[in-house]
Order: structure tokens, then sequence, then C-alpha cells
């Protein structure tokens, strides 16, 4: 059995381009502690993933990877199959998790590890910077970085999503499967979910300012026809999840008020502020993400992770 207590976990599907980059960036991390990574190719057939770490270990990769081919379709699926292999190993204790779109800095797995000492905390997560592959206009720029100022490193409420993330180990082994629910497989939203179990059941969560990923947005993704679609997938999962929880504060009621609230102040201020780009950008977006709330409602399962951007 291997020595390696930390692992980096990294779905992937149909992105061998993105998934090289992610694993030179990782090749490149500044820690003297062993790890390990596992790669969860997610298209069992064409396996343009395990090809491409088959190709950087041939060439003298430094980092070990362990490859998994994934047959059922599905971002849950995918993690769930990449914590399985992790756990195989009892000397496993500490999980990251990063999307093949993405790439970390030089810091970024020793930032979590830090944090993670000082804080004991179950999960800690990181930020994301998003870099457009082609000029976007300033507002739809803005609309699309996660302001992540207000987040200081050490302790928070919860961390909402895995695209930059290290996990505990030991809070799978006391969880039976499937960990990521498989109904969120193609919607997106199953990090979410998953996330908001755990924060309902008191786990400790904590923020690593300095663990900062890049994430590619491609050109597919630098419209704002594409951006209102997230927006609206955001609003769908966002629901779906706690319709599945009822987490404190949330109830059909008082969603339906804050809907309507939210599509009042919405069509008013695209109405006030059509002349202005980017407030008419904001209002439709927010537009958007109620759309998706109430199609939540309706019973509307939006499969964002169909279509697959970038390579």
């Amino acid at each position: 059995m291997s020595d390696y207590n930390v692992v980096i976990c990294i779905p992937t599907f149909q992105r061998p381009a993105g998934l090289a980059r992610c694993l030179k960036a990782i090749s490149a991390l500044a820690t003297g502690r062993p790890f390990q990574v596992i790669v969860a190719d997610n298209d069992s057939d064409r396996r343009e993933g395990i090809a491409t770490c088959e190709e950087m270990m041939a060439s003298g990769f430094n980092i070990p990877i362990v490859t998994i081919a994934v047959e059922e379709r599905g971002i849950a699926q995918a993690r769930n199959a990449l914590i399985a292999e992790a756990l195989k190993n009892p000397n496993v204790h500490f999980i990251a998790m990063i999307d093949d779109d993405e790439w970390p800095c030089e810091d970024w797995l020793e930032e979590l590890l830090l944090v993670q000492q000082w804080t004991g905390a179950d999960v800690v997560g990181g930020p994301v910077s998003r870099i457009f592959e082609k000029p976007v206009p300033p507002h739809l720029a803005e609309a699309n970085l996660p302001d992540f100022s207000k987040f200081l490193t050490g302790p928070i409420e919860w961390v909402e999503a895995t695209s930059n993330i290290l996990f505990k180990a030991s809070i799978f082994r006391s969880r039976s499967t499937p960990w990521f629910d498989p109904g969120f497989g193609l919607l997106g939203g199953e990090d979410t979910d998953m996330l908001l179990g755990f924060k309902l059941e008191g786990m400790k969560f904590a923020w690593a300012s300095d663990a900062t990923v890049m994430e590619d947005m491609p050109i597919s993704r630098c419209s704002a026809s594409w951006m209102l679609k997230r927006a609206y997938r955001i609003g769908n999962t966002y629901t779906l999840v706690n319709l599945k929880h009822r987490p404190p504060g949330f109830g059909f009621a008082i969603e339906t008020v804050r809907i309507c609230g939210t599509i009042l102040v919405a069509a008013m201020t695209f109405i006030l502020f059509f002349w202005h780009p980017a407030k008419r950008f904001e209002s439709a977006r927010l537009g958007a993400r109620v759309l998706g709330k109430v199609g939540a409602l309706f019973g509307h399962h939006h499969t964002e992770y169909a279509v697959i951007h970038g390579r």
C-alpha cells in the first residue's frame, strides 16, 4: 500500500487539452508532501482523458496518476468513482478536488492543507479566478467573476462547490455511497447538494484565500446567452437542492413570496434601466435565475451538463 496520504481527484469528459494543462500545473505545485493524482474519465468510449494521462506518464510526468473509466454518464457519477478509488488506500487522509477546465496556482495544495491543519475543518474551499478565452464587455466579465473579497482565511459557515476544495477523507468513510447524488449527474449542483447535507450535519468549513485556481471560460461561455442559461441552471439546482434538504428558512410559501418579489424587482429594473447595458443584463440574469427556481418548483430539471464546453 502506498504512503500517499493526500490525493488530488480530477473528473474529466472530452477535455484532453484542459486536463493536460491542469496536470502540468499540478506537477509544478510547491509542496514537499507526497501526493497522488486520480483521474476519472467519464467518456468510457473515447477515453481521451485516460489517453492524455498515459501520454504524460510515458513522457516522464513526475506525479503518480491512477486513471479510471466511469461508464455511467454524469458528473456526480465521476466524483463518486474518484472518492471510491481514493478510499481504497487506508492511508489517505485528505482528498482535494479540481475540475478539468481549471489549473491551480503553485501554492494551491499547500495552502489548503495548512488552513485545514490550522482550523481542523472537515472541508476547506478556495477561490476560483475565471480567464475568458476572448474579450467580453466589462459588465459581462464583472458579472461572471466571483467576488471572494468577503471570504477571509479561516473558519466560514459553508463552502458550496467542489471546483476548488479539500476534504478530510474520514467524512466519506463514515458514510455510505453514493456520496454525490446521481440524480444531479447531468444537472450540476451535485456538489452543493452534498455540501449542504454536510452543513446541516454540523460539519466544519474553512476558507483558504491564497489557494487559488484558474478556470477557463471558452468562447462558447463568453456570451450573454450562455450566462443567462447558467443563471437559470443555478436557480434551478439551488431550488432542487433546497427542496430535497428543506434547510431552516426554506419553505414553499416563503420561497414563493421571495420569487414573486424578485420577479417584480427584476422586471422594474429591466424597464427603468433598459438603456444601461450592465443593469439591463444584471436584471435579465436575476430574472433567469428566478425562472430556474420556478421551473424547479414545477418539477423541471435543467440538464446543463449534457453539453460540454471547451476542449
